[in-house]
């Protein structure tokens, strides 16, 4: 799996009781598929509200010795999840060298709060990697706000209710 490109000879041999034969082949190894997919900080973990959208910078990088063509990116997402790449197909990659990518998460706006886990795959022919990244989901800070409230009028509807018919 890690040899070097080049071209080799095998020598192969058959041989019975009475003869023998001798032939050599060729094999030509034209390199090694090999590719990463991270971020930029090898960070693999985000935090995001419901409902909201978030841009992560990915990096697929060549590590292999052969050239690398029509790379696919795709994503497992949770249930009404949106995920999109920016470019969504590389055409070639030579070894050694990288691209970036900015993938577009959109989360649902029914998304409890707690964490997610999104696979994000960069697939040729030749080789495939995966990226699970873990999503920090939040409410809206509004929601908190809204909580507050109700705590408020509340607590405000009791103290009126002691005061109206509280022992006099």
């Amino acid at each position: 799996a890690n040899v070097e490109a080049g071209s080799y000879k095998i020598p192969v041999r058959a041989t019975t009781s009475t003869t023998s034969a001798e032939l050599d082949l060729e094999v030509v190894i034209t390199g090694t598929y090999q590719m990463e997919l991270t971020t930029p900080r090898g960070l693999l973990s985000s935090e995001i509200t419901a409902g909201d959208n978030k841009n992560i910078d990915l990096i697929v990088q060549n590590t292999g010795s052969a050239e690398l063509k029509d790379i696919q990116l795709s994503a497992n997402k949770p249930v009404d999840w949106e995920v999109t790449f920016e470019p969504s197909k590389i055409d070639k990659l030579t070894a050694g060298s990288t691209t970036n990518v900015t993938a577009t998460i959109k989360a649902s706006g029914k998304a409890l709060p707690g964490d997610y886990v999104t696979k994000m795959t960069a697939k040729t022919p030749e080789v495939n990697t995966t990226a699970e990244f873990r999503i920090s989901v939040h409410t809206p800070m509004i929601y908190g706000w809204l909580g507050i409230l109700i705590i408020v009028l509340v607590l405000g509807g009791v103290y009126y209710l002691f005061r109206k018919y509280g022992r006099r």
